[in-house]
């Protein structure tokens, strides 16, 4: 069984009362992310606890910027590889068993030969850097010379946004400037770019390459302690970005003074009290844990803040294990993101939209842009267009928050005109470039995009009834009306062979329908925007012949099989939450839900339809993983908030 499994609620050591572990059942390959708003560690390897690479935002850069390891052979080493060591022997952690801290900081546990190791990687609320514990109890009879200790490698500096881009400078190491037990790792061009350091109490660092040296800089660092019977010795290092040699060893120190004070317990406690006050319960401990785990990672990894400019920005993941990673679109933040930290943190979720409707509000509905908003890929897309509107809307009607809608009415009138520029009077449909799918559509108009766009108008109606514009509010109700009769005219067509009837079209031109699914943007949402019942006739229809073997990517006999496309030939994570919210699909979708691995838990682009095993391309895809998340709340949250 390949699915990740709950077994048990354990009460974390040294928490609180309502802190939780999560025993996780992982495959060989997997990786484990964590991080917080500033600081991203996106592969944890599961086989051994090292860290393979961290990244921060960087506005500057337009995307993140990615420390990797050292380069030995063909491959990286890990920017950061643990060590244990006993009688001056290695004691390797070697495939331990792992649990997740309020289903999000990671703790190894292994047992050999009469000791008992334990590794932990934590980055805590408001820290700008993340630190790693090690600890080691001696089981055995007599005494043992311990040593824990890290490897601290530096290969490259790379800007991600889509792809890792070398960026060439010089990359040094040296001792911390005025922070002790610390070095401090620089990349300059001609003056400082980034820097990061690793401070490390209690522990002796040694550079292993003299200060700039410019080939893969590294540090060793090591604590060793005579543990008699039943003792238990820890090693804490901490690692810290900055944009110059000062202020990366000096957030790691702020980062050791809080361990000092505190102790790493009390730390790893306020990081699963942040986690739990931006979870849910569905009442299911496995539901809760796909649902919890991946709230959180939409939260952590499709948003947070630039390095240097300290901004809030939103992005499709900061992992760049995704393939399309750092970068925004609406859509993604807007329409599956969002609904995800509305679920949790209305706070949060209000400076998301605040974002969205400032730097990135000039090139709105344009297919994607940097974080800084300008245009990365041109092309006009309605549904992105659709996408703050629909997402103010919803955060008003649950926050009353009239004071945002007010100060944002500028933005509200811009989205409104940017809509009205893609209206085609003479069929009475909105056009777009491309669809969901981010692929260019000769037919221009997208029946899934139109409803939306009626959902969009619908919604700033609203928005201006709150506004007390009531002209406003009427001209758009009237369109609203208008523009559905024009969808059901159109878009609702003869099908094609195999269909019993009537049934939507995804696309046409007004005469020339095309009828295939378009999984980001599908025709099985159509009820969810509340554009039909899903007893409709029509939907009905529609459903049926997209889940026959009628269409080419139906995958109707697969037992994890949903309706996919040519874009994406396998079944989405889009199309297992829009089957959640279908009474006629729920089932079929909660059976890929449970039983895929995802990647390692956390929810991908899709799952193959035979097996369940994730699609590779797709992995650590933030802003899905809050579509899916929000869908399985939608359906199955048992508290009211």
């Amino acid at each position: 069984m390949f699915c990740i499994m709950v077994c048990c609620w354990l009460p974390v050591i040294a928490a609180t009362a309502e802190t939780h572990t999560t025993p996780l059942h992982l495959q060989p390959n997997d990786v484990l992310p964590t991080g917080n708003e500033w600081i991203s560690l996106p592969d944890i390897r599961a086989s051994d606890g090292a860290l393979g690479t961290f990244n921060v935002l960087s506005m500057v850069h337009r995307g993140l910027l990615q420390v990797s390891g050292a380069v030995s052979g063909t491959e990286g080493k890990p920017v950061i590889s643990p060590s244990f060591t006993a009688d001056g022997k290695p004691v390797p952690l070697h495939y331990p068993d792992w649990s997740l801290v309020e289903y999000w900081t990671p703790m190894a546990h292994q047992s050999i030969n009469g000791l008992e190791l334990t590794l932990t990687w934590c980055a805590p609320p408001d820290a700008r850097g993340a630190f790693l514990r090690l600890t080691m109890t001696n089981h055995r009879e007599s005494a043992v010379e311990a040593k824990l200790g890290v490897q601290a490698s530096w290969g490259a500096l790379s800007r991600v946004t889509y792809t890792p881009v070398l960026l060439k400078g010089n990359l040094s190491t040296g001792p911390a400037p005025w922070v002790a037990d610390g070095e401090v790792f620089s990349f300059s061009t001609t003056d400082t770019d980034f820097a990061w350091s690793l401070v490390h109490p209690g522990s002796q660092g040694v550079i292993v390459l003299p200060p700039n040296n410019v080939v893969a800089p590294t540090v060793n660092a090591e604590r060793t302690q005579t543990l008699g019977r039943g003792q238990k010795m820890e090693a804490l290092y901490v690692i810290g970005a900055g944009i110059e040699e000062f202020s990366a060893p000096h957030n790691a120190k702020a980062l050791r003074e809080m361990l000092d004070r505190e102790g790493a317990d009390a730390l790893i406690a306020r990081t699963a009290a942040w986690c739990a006050k931006h979870t849910r319960t569905t009442g299911d401990p496995a539901l809760d844990t796909l649902m919890n785990r991946n709230l959180i990672f939409t939260t952590l990894y499709a948003w947070g803040r630039t390095i240097d400019t300290e901004q809030f920005v939103g992005v499709t993941s900061r992992s760049p294990r995704y393939y399309v990673s750092a970068a925004y679109w609406d859509r993604d933040a807007m329409l599956w993101s969002f609904p995800a930290l509305l679920d949790t943190d209305a706070v949060i979720a209000r400076e998301a939209l605040e974002y969205a409707l400032t730097f990135q509000l000039r090139n709105t509905g344009t297919h994607s842009r940097f974080i800084d908003g300008v245009a990365l890929e041109d092309g006009f897309q309605l549904d992105e267009a659709d996408a703050p509107i629909v997402a103010l809307a919803s955060y008003v009607n649950k926050t009353n928050d009239t004071a945002f809608l007010e100060a944002h009415r500028t933005a509200l009138i811009f989205l409104r005109d940017r809509l009205a520029s893609r209206y085609a009077a003479s069929i009475g449909l909105y056009t777009s470039l491309q669809d969901s799918q981010d692929e260019y559509q000769k037919r221009p108009y997208l029946t899934y995009d139109n409803v939306l766009t009626w959902r969009a108008l619908l919604a700033m109606a609203a928005l201006f009834d709150r506004l007390k514009e009531p002209d406003q509010a009427r001209a758009l109700t009237q369109r609203v009306a208008d523009l559905k009769t024009a969808i059901l005219k159109h878009c609702v067509v003869p099908g094609p062979p195999g269909s019993t009837g009537t049934m939507f079209a995804a696309s046409t031109d007004g005469t020339s329908p095309l009828f295939v699914e378009i999984p980001p943007g599908s025709l099985m949402r159509l009820p969810a925007l509340g554009f039909v019942p899903e007893t409709d006739s029509v939907f009905e229809r529609t459903y049926e012949w997209l889940h026959s073997p009628n269409y080419k990517y139906s995958y109707s006999s697969e037992p994890y099989g949903l309706p996919g496309s040519y874009r994406v030939p396998f079944t989405t994570s889009w199309a297992v939450a829009d089957h959640l919210l279908l009474k006629h699909g729920k089932e079929r979708a909660m059976k890929v839900l449970r039983d895929s691995p995802w990647d390692g838990g956390v929810f991908t682009e899709g799952v193959n339809p035979t097996t369940g095993i994730l699609d590779t391309n797709g992995r650590a895809f933030a802003t899905a993983a809050g579509y899916l998340a929000h869908a399985v709340c939608e359906i199955a949250c048992t508290d009211k908030q």
